[in-house]
């Protein structure tokens, strides 16, 4: 039984070191992961440590690529793995280049096989243009899941640095999860959130 989770934002959104750390936090202590994009698909297996230096801290992420990091549970829990898909960055310019657009096709097929979609948004950034863009995207995925009968949820990563200026719909989002992927805060709850709200289907359990 595995729960599917798309990690949806914009660019440096922190997405892949929400992935990685919210992977440990849940007890991996070795990451097994797939990616794809323009340059065909890869895989591999690091410790949490080894990701965070070679996928964030040297630069390596690239926006367009789609990784997905697998944790395996403990028996005892009701899901045995966990599937994290760190989708590539959703850009605001147009018209896109090739590439985004391949990225983005990743990206939605992505959100179409996940049971459960989390976006991401920046507490940190207060760029107007950067609030509108999350604002749109949050009403899309959010009238999308609903259709669709998947849990969606919207977290603002980079608590650590909030300053209490989030702007509507956000602000009015009583089930928005506050977070840092630096410091682990919110991520208790934001396990809760998940792992108690998206219960295996039929399919999911065979």
């Amino acid at each position: 039984m595995t729960l599917t989770i798309a990690v949806v934002g914009a660019a440096r959104v922190g997405k892949t070191l929400f992935c990685i750390n919210f992977a440990e936090y849940l007890g991996a202590r070795s990451l097994s992961y797939i990616e794809c994009g323009s340059a065909g698909e890869g895989r591999g297996t690091l410790s949490p440590a080894a990701a965070r230096e070679m996928m964030v801290h040297r630069g390596r992420r690239s926006g367009a690529v789609v990784r997905t990091f697998t944790v395996h549970l403990s028996p005892r829990q009701t899901w045995r793995r966990i599937a994290l898909i760190d989708t590539a960055s959703l850009v605001e310019k147009k018209p896109l280049t090739r590439a985004a657009r391949t990225a983005l096709l990743l990206t939605l097929q992505a959100i179409h096989s996940a049971a459960a979609v989390l976006q991401l948004v920046d507490l940190s950034c207060h760029d107007p243009a950067r609030r509108e863009f999350d604002d749109a995207v949050w009403r899309h995925l959010a009238d999308y899941c609903r259709e669709q009968g998947k849990l969606f949820l919207t977290a603002g990563s980079k608590a650590d640095l909030y300053d209490g200026s989030l702007q509507a719909p956000f602000a009015s989002t009583e089930k928005m999860v506050f977070i840092s992927s630096l410091t682990r805060a919110g991520f208790p709850r934001l396990q809760r959130c998940l792992l108690g709200a998206v219960g295996p289907s039929a399919q999911e359990m065979k």
